[in-house]
């Protein structure tokens, strides 16, 4: 494993290296970085232009500069003081550079995420219903936002699904506070029920006993949740509630079913089953609070910017509630034209796990087919989804300007649009940086994913 890591980090250096060195290259040869001091036009023009030269090292070749602002990067990685160099404006590149990334990051997540919850779902419905209406028509709906442009996605939201949203909100807000406890309890019943699917499927009770008691697990669990929730302030204090209780849950469930295999997978899971449930509760039963605020009157779905222009002090989960609010409308114009890909890649792994010896021999031992498809027929298509997941993940940076030029986001893509405008390498090479390492980790992450998932595959490498 020591020797892999090595020789694909190896290899990686030398793609990310060899990108730096290309985009460099075709960035220095457009545009002037001077143009400015000439158009001012200054009595000791001469002079200004020497020292902006000498300081940008126009001096040097193009090989020499980017030679030496790597090797400048580098040192300073190493040293502990990293530094990407000074813009044209004399600041720092990273003082702007940090306030970018983030938020095109978090578009990107969320996005991906989504994309792989529809795109998967999709796909094994397709495989159930192979060669029928419903397949026909899941494939036309992949194939119509595949080919969609994701800019006239993007305004088709706003124009029409942003407003009425929002109408239906304002017209409906005395019920809100009912609606957010109903929808907030099925989410946290249907993790619990899941839950109990995957690890359990293969006893011989029949599918509704299994649900029931599902159901039962989780309304217990969903009281004392109820009773702290309003007291946990941030995340972190949600993720140590949800693991503490799961592993106490778990030992109580051990010393009930002596013998059984997994409590430690069995309370892992469940702690993570947990975490996103408790998560979505807590930020489905703020939605009341939150529509009610003076910043959003009534209307939460907004359809512009980062994040609302706050009056007040708003609090942690308010925040949080915002973020995701404000990033549901870019998120979704950008599933809808990426989710072909995990569709297809899904539904091919799914029809052949369906056919599979496995397969077969757990319906002959009599396993219910939503069984079947949660235990077996999921867990098949990780490798597929995993092999694919990091390229597509990477992809979406491609086009993410558009998208923060629709949806008014001051991310990454806009950050790199104005450095190319105003020929300020250095702050241009800082954002490529910054996602060339991010590159960098994805792919030895894709790698060791890959590996685990199927150790066949370090056979051959």
């Amino acid at each position: 494993m020591l020797a892999f890591l090595v020789r694909r980090s190896a290899h990686s250096f030398l793609v990310v290296s060899g990108s730096f060195a290309l985009i460099y290259s075709l960035a220095a040869t457009i545009g002037d970085p001077l143009a400015e001091i000439r158009l001012s036009n200054p009595p000791n023009l001469e002079y200004l232009l020497l020292a902006a030269s000498r300081e940008l090292r126009l001096d040097q070749s193009i090989p020499e500069r980017f030679l030496a602002w790597y090797w400048d990067v580098l040192r300073s990685l190493f040293s502990g003081k990293f530094s990407l160099g000074e813009g044209l404006n004399g600041r720092p590149v990273t003082e702007g550079l940090l306030t970018a990334v983030s938020p095109t990051f978090f578009l990107v997540t969320f996005s991906i995420l989504l994309t792989l919850l529809i795109g998967s779902s999709l796909g094994v419905l397709a495989a159930v219903s192979h060669r029928s209406a419903k397949e026909a028509f899941l494939n036309l709906l992949a194939f119509l936002g595949y080919v969609a442009p994701v800019f006239w996605i993007g305004h088709l939201f706003k124009q029409f699904a942003v407003i009425r949203l929002n109408d239906v909100v304002a017209s409906t807000l005395t019920w809100s506070t009912v609606f957010a406890y109903f929808i907030g309890s099925i989410i946290f019943i249907f993790f619990g029920i899941l839950l109990y699917l995957n690890l359990y499927s293969l006893s011989q009770s029949s599918l509704r006993k299994k649900l029931l008691f599902g159901l039962l697990v989780a309304l217990g669990l969903m009281a004392p949740a109820q009773l702290l929730l309003n007291e946990i302030s941030s995340f972190w204090q949600l993720a140590i509630f949800a693991f503490a209780t799961a592993g106490v849950f778990s030992i109580c469930w051990a010393l009930i079913a002596r013998g059984f295999p997994k409590r430690f997978n069995f309370g892992f899971q469940m702690g993570g089953y947990w975490v996103v449930s408790l998560y979505l509760q807590k930020l489905i039963l703020l939605f009341p609070e939150y529509t009610r605020r003076d910043e959003i009157s009534g209307r939460p779905f907004p359809s512009f910017a980062i994040e609302s222009v706050w009056y007040s002090e708003p609090g942690y989960w308010i925040l949080q509630l915002d973020r995701i609010m404000h990033v549901l409308l870019p998120a979704f114009a950008i599933s809808l034209t990426t989710v072909a890909i995990y569709y297809q890649v899904t539904k091919s792994a799914a029809l052949d796990a369906l056919e599979s010896d496995y397969v077969k021999m757990a319906r002959a031992k009599g396993l219910n087919e939503l069984e079947v498809l949660v235990r077996h027929v999921f867990r098949s298509c990780y490798l597929s989804l995993s092999n694919t997941f990091v390229p597509n993940y990477l992809y979406l940076f491609n086009g993410i300007v558009i998208i923060e030029l629709v949806f008014g986001w001051q991310g990454i893509g806009i950050y790199l649009m104005d450095s190319i405008f105003n020929y300020d390498l250095n702050r241009l090479m800082g954002g490529v940086f910054v996602l060339g390492v991010f590159t960098f980790f994805m792919m030895l992450a894709s790698d060791l994913i890959s590996n685990r998932l199927d150790p066949r595959i370090a056979e051959f490498r």
